[in-house]
């Protein structure tokens, strides 16, 4: 219907005034469907229809997310004795964002033009009341769900906090993850991703315990895939090469190899790949703190083998080099750079990573 309308042709000011007359339609429209659903809600069309409530209703029926139609019904039962934000919207003057963070305000403060949406909020939560019995229960609701996949591979997390809590386990990652450093080729990940891996780090102390780690590999698969298949932990989940190689740079790790008919085929001792003293050593000897060009972390060392221990790298000096968790695991072991000696001046850098694209 829009092809060929010859925006390329509108004057930036047409355009502007464009989206300004769009916007005023939709909260027109808004403000019918608001005064529609609170005849539909008067109706008790929900329980009639078999929904549990009336955002679920409105979510099946519009087909919209549970976030915009529980939006709407909030909405539409707060304004029920507000006519002037109806009005508001019906003559199209006004949002229905303004409206509805107006609407979280029960006084009469007027349309607050001299705020943004996010200052009209902002002013809603300093009028919110909360009683010492609501303040207790979600306290008390706290929660945290960690869910793996089925074979443990990926992690789900969601839960809920206080808001109290919940401020501060937000400027505690945020400010981990604006410290991140960026990769070698200057990205840095999605704001999302930098707070996962944010939660990580903050998870792991300068100095963890030795971690007993037993790896099985079943030969059967692990053989034909170059130990992409077939490589398990004692608890359940699946890995890949990169993961082994992270977990054979430092921990105390049992290697159980079986042949395709289940038979152990070899019985792996107790080794320590990087012994304490040598750790101690290596990391000393690059001056207590990650030894990657520009890099000057002294928070969460780890010494890391330059060429593989699976690929027959030795645990000695010379194959050693202290790194941050942050270079160790995410990219080096995560994202597959590789180190070298500049040959101009010997700093440790990173190579690109050289990975086949994924099958089709």
């Amino acid at each position: 219907m829009f092809v060929g309308m010859g925006y390329r042709e509108w004057t930036t000011d047409r355009l502007e005034q464009e989206l300004i007359a769009d916007e005023a339609d939709r909260s027109r429209l808004a403000g019918k469907d608001l005064a529609i659903l609170e005849e539909l809600d008067s109706r008790q069309v929900a329980t009639a229809d078999g929904c549990r409530s009336l955002s679920e209703w409105t979510a099946s029926r519009l087909d919209v997310s549970s976030e915009t139609a529980k939006s709407l019904v909030r909405t539409m039962r707060r304004t029920i004795d507000r006519p002037e934000l109806r009005e508001g919207l019906t003559s199209g003057q006004v949002s229905f964002d303004r409206i509805e963070a107006l609407s979280r305000i029960p006084d009469q403060v007027g349309r607050l033009e001299h705020l943004d949406i996010a200052g009209i909020r902002y002013q809603a939560a300093l009028r919110a009341r909360i009683s010492t019995t609501t303040e207790a229960r979600t306290a008390a609701d706290r929660y945290l769900i960690l869910q793996p996949s089925l074979d443990e591979s990926w992690w789900k997390l969601w839960g809920g906090l206080d808001g109290y809590s919940g401020a501060i386990v937000d400027k505690a990652l945020t400010e981990a993850a604006d410290q991140l450093p960026t990769f070698p080729d200057g990205s840095h990940g999605t704001a999302s991703w930098r707070k996962a891996t944010a939660l990580t780090a903050l998870c792991i102390t300068d100095h963890p315990p030795p971690a007993q780690i037993t790896v099985f590999v079943d030969a059967d698969h692990a053989a034909p895939t170059s130990g992409e298949a077939g490589v398990v932990l004692q608890t359940g989940p699946r890995i890949g090469r990169d993961t082994l190689e992270a977990i054979l740079c430092d921990g105390i790790t049992e290697i159980t190899v079986n042949s395709e008919n289940g038979i152990p085929m070899s019985y792996g001792r107790h080794t320590r790949t990087i012994p304490p003293a040598l750790r101690r050593a290596i990391i000393h000897r690059d001056g207590n703190r990650c030894a990657i060009d520009g890099c000057n972390s002294r928070n969460r060392l780890q010494v890391h083998h330059i060429t593989p221990w699976s690929e027959g790298g030795p645990t000695e000096s010379d194959n050693l080099i202290t790194v941050c968790w942050y270079h160790h695991h995410i990219v080096i072991h995560q994202h597959g750079y590789k180190l070298y000696h500049h040959p101009k001046h010997g700093r440790i850098r990173f190579k690109q990573p050289q990975r086949a694209p994924p099958a089709n």
